[in-house]
């Protein structure tokens, strides 16, 4: 842009060594113009972030290298028929359709969150007794150690004198189920193919949006967090049927 008509005619003088200086260097000012337009969206990003929890850096630091972005798959069950037909497991879940709309999670794939539709205190309080009771009925196949992916709270993994019976279980590795007890309750979970098609599609949860890359296993989902005691029975059975997929067993408590 030619600035001589206006330096010369409309401006005052002290003005006119900025102009010369933005004549002089478009790419700079351009490039500051992005930055001061950024500033305030990478600071509200970053206020998000930190709202889904303890989780948030904890979980970055836990896949840093391993991945950097991945997009969210457009198919949000990424399981067809073929597929399916490769694993011989018997489909354990039977569950209903989930009331109401899906709850909304954060666009952060570190941590995966529900951000919205929160259990109260009480449906909180019984899930944590349901998962620990699944845990302590089946302490000959399962334990429960630090989370392996999340490396804060404590996990339901395979027990050590259990074998992985297949590879997604030493993709977890070998982790079978955790809570986020920070905020939302929501919960992931390794099931078979099968059963992680059933649950998106009757609206129970969703796949994570790194599952099926080298940081996790495709069968790995994100349980919305249960509100009532018809969801928190729902949820059981879902807890049952990870425990039972990924230690190959049928002797599930």
């Amino acid at each position: 842009m030619d600035f001589s008509v206006l330096t010369s005619r409309a401006l005052p003088s002290s003005v006119t060594p900025l102009l010369s200086r933005v004549q002089s260097h478009p790419r700079t000012v351009a490039a500051a113009l992005v930055v001061s337009a950024l500033v305030p969206w990478v600071i509200g990003n970053y206020r998000a972030f930190i709202a889904l929890g303890k989780g948030a850096t904890i979980a970055l630091s836990s896949h840093s290298g391993k991945v950097v972005f991945h997009q969210t798959p457009s198919n949000p069950i990424g399981y067809s028929i073929a597929m399916i037909a490769k694993r011989l497991i018997k489909r354990q879940l039977n569950i209903p359709e989930r009331r109401g709309e899906r709850p909304r999670t954060g666009w952060h794939f570190l941590p995966h969150r529900q951000v919205d539709r929160l259990p109260s205190q009480e449906a909180k309080k019984k899930l944590n007794a349901i998962f620990a009771k699944r845990a302590k009925d089946n302490t000959h196949i399962v334990e429960l150690a630090v989370s392996p992916h999340e490396r804060m709270h404590d996990a339901m993994v395979i027990a050590s004198s259990v074998a992985s019976p297949h590879k997604a279980a030493d993709h977890a590795p070998r982790e079978i189920a955790h809570i986020h007890p920070e905020i939302d309750y929501s919960l992931h979970v390794t099931l078979s193919p099968q059963d992680c098609k059933l649950v998106i599609e009757r609206g129970w949860g969703e796949r994570h949006p790194l599952s099926g890359t080298k940081a996790l296993p495709k069968e790995y989902l994100l349980i919305y967090s249960p509100r009532d005691d018809e969801e928190l029975e729902v949820v059981d059975r879902i807890i049952v049927a990870t425990i039972g997929y990924m230690t190959g067993r049928r002797d599930v408590h």
